[in-house]
C-alpha cells in the first residue's frame, strides 16, 4: 500500500526569500527526487534520492550559465578519497560525476546529463520535472538541505507538511510492504514496512472508525522514524559531517530494521505502542531502548496520564521521592518540575512488582528499581480496555539494562490511584465510581 499524499505546487516568480525547488523524474532509468536552490539566492546547490533507496547525496555548486546549470555530485568519502585538514574535517570532498541541467522555466522542467567523473562515455540523461517549493529558513548549502530532513526526523514540533517539506512528503511516498489487516475495537490497521530501511510501524486505515487526529499522529511517528533512518544511510559524505574521525559510520540503516514496535492497543480513543531495540548511527554509544507511546484519540497528541491517575505529582527536578510540591504551585508552571508516581503509588508499585525482577541481583534492583529510579523512570502503556502495563524507562546508556516492563493491572487494581478524567479513556470504568 502506498502513503496518499497531496503536494501543492507552490510557485512564486520573484521570491523575496531563499527558496528550494523539488523536481522529480528519472536518472537513467531510475527514479529520482531532486532538491535545488536557485540563483538568485547565492550559488546553486542540491540534493537528490533515487527512490528505490532514499539516502540523500550532495549536489555542490559548479557554474550557472543563465538557464544552465552545473552541480557536482559528491561521493562518499573513504579512507583513500578524502583529503582532511589538521582537525580531521574533510577539505576537499570526492567527486563522483557532473550533473549539466537546462532549466526550462516556462514548462516547469529541467533536463540534462549526468557524466561519471571516473567515466565520461558512460553519460545518463536526467529528465524531471517541478513538483513544489518550500522556503528556505536558514543557510543555502548542501548541507542546510540535508539538515532539514535530519530536523525533521527528531522535531515533534516542526510539521511533516507539504508547505514545509515537499521533497521530505515525496520521498516518504512508496509502496509500502504490509501485514495482513488486522481489526482492533471496529478499527482497521497493519503493519507497514518501508523497503529501504525495512521499519515496520502500525498505520491506521482510513475507514471511518479511526479519528483523523490519529491516523495522522501515527503516520507522522512512522514519517519520523523513517527520516531518522534514511538519514544515517546518506551518512557517507563530507558535506553531511562525515570526517576522518567517523569514516565507516553511515551508509546503513541504523537498526531501524530490527526496531521492535508493537502496537498493544487501539480504540478511537487511543493508541499505545511499545518501541525496543537498540539505534546506532554515529557517536559515544548506542541507543538501548524500551520505549512507550500513548496517544490521545482526540488530539493526536501524547496522552497526558494525569489524566488517567490522580496519583501523578510535581517534584522538584532530581529531589527525592517524598518532596512532593503543592499541585496549584505545580500548575502555574509545570514545566519546572517533572511529575510522576506519588509516594502511596510507589508503596503499591514496589509491592506489586516481582522482587526477582533482575536476576536476583540486590544492586542491580537498587540502581533500577529503587523508590527515586520508580518516581522518575515509570512509564506507562495500555494494553487491554481495562489494563495498563508498568515499565522502567528511559535510563541512559549505562543502566540500559534497567529498561523492561515490570507488570501490568488492571483498573480494579488501580482503583485508588485513578483519576475521573480516566473515563474519558476507559469506557469499561461505566459508572463505577472512581475511589
Amino acid at each position: 500500500m502506498r502513503l496518499a499524499l497531496v503536494l501543492l505546487v507552490s510557485l512564486v516568480a520573484t521570491p523575496a526569500f531563499a527558496e528550494a525547488v523539488t523536481y522529480v523524474g528519472k536518472l537513467g532509468e531510475r527514479f529520482i527526487q531532486v532538491e535545488l536552490t536557485q540563483p538568485e539566492d547565492g550559488a546553486v546547490v542540491g540534493r537528490f534520492a533515487y527512490s528505490d533507496d532514499g539516502a540523500d547525496v550532495p549536489l555542490l555548486p559548479v557554474a550557472v550559465d543563465g538557464n544552465v546549470w552545473t552541480l557536482a555530485e559528491e561521493a562518499p568519502c573513504g579512507e583513500s578519497n578524502c583529503e582532511v585538514i589538521a582537525d580531521g574535517e574533510v577539505a576537499a570532498p570526492p567527486v563522483a560525476a557532473t550533473w549539466t541541467l537546462s532549466i526550462h522555466m516556462d514548462q516547469l522542467m529541467a533536463t540534462g546529463t549526468r557524466v561519471p567523473k571516473d567515466d565520461p562515455a558512460a553519460a545518463t540523461t536526467i529528465e524531471l520535472h517541478e513538483l513544489a517549493t518550500r522556503p528556505i529558513d536558514g543557510d543555502v548549502t548542501t548541507t542546510a538541505l540535508h539538515e532539514h530532513s535530519t530536523t525533521l526526523s527528531y522535531d515533534t514540533s516542526r510539521p511533516i507538511d507539504a508547505d514545509t517539506a515537499p521533497y521530505e512528503l515525496h520521498l516518504l511516498d512508496v509502496d509500502l510492504g504490509g501485514s495482513d489487516v488486522i481489526e482492533s475495537n471496529g478499527i482497521a490497521w497493519y503493519y507497514a514496512t518501508d523497503p529501504r530501511s525495512q521499519l515496520a510501524f502500525p498505520r491506521l486505515l482510513d475507514t471511518g472508525a479511526a479519528p483523523k487526529p490519529l491516523r495522522v499522529a501515527l503516520d507522522t511517528h512512522f514519517f519520523r522514524a523513517s527520516l531518522a533512518a534514511l538519514d544515517c544511510k546518506a551518512f557517507r559524505y563530507g558535506s553531511y559531517g562525515v570526517s576522518e574521525y567517523f569514516l565507516g559510520m553511515g551508509g546503513h540503516t541504523a537498526g531501524y530494521e530490527d526496531e521492535q514496535i508493537t502496537l498493544d492497543y487501539v480504540s478511537p480513543l487511543m493508541a499505545s505502542w511499545r518501541q525496543e531495540g537498540s539505534l546506532y548511527c554515529q557517536g559515544a554509544h548506542p541507543y538501548n531502548h524500551l520505549d512507550n507511546y500513548t496517544l490521545d484519540g482526540r488530539t493526536g497528541e501524547p496522552l497526558d496520564w494525569r489524566k488517567v491517575f490522580s496519583a501523578i505529582v510535581p517534584r522538584p527536578w532530581f529531589s527525592a521521592p517524598e518532596d512532593v510540591v503543592d499541585l496549584e504551585t505545580a500548575l502555574a508552571e509545570p514545566d519546572s518540575y517533572y511529575w510522576g508516581p506519588s509516594p502511596d503509588f510507589i508503596a503499591f508499585i514496589q509491592q506489586r512488582r516481582d522482587p526477582t525482577l533482575y536476576a536476583g541481583d540486590p544492586e542491580l534492583d537498587g540502581v533500577c528499581a529503587s523508590d527515586q529510579a520508580i518516581a522518575e523512570q515509570l512509564r506507562f502503556r495500555v494494553v487491554d480496555e481495562a489494563e495498563i502495563m508498568f515499565t522502567l524507562s528511559g535510563f541512559p546508556h549505562v543502566s540500559s539494562v534497567c529498561n523492561v516492563d515490570i507488570f501490568s493491572a488492571t483498573l480494579d487494581e488501580l482503583a485508588p490511584f485513578l483519576a475521573e478524567t480516566a473515563k474519558d479513556y476507559f469506557p469499561v470504568l461505566g459508572a463505577k465510581p472512581v475511589q
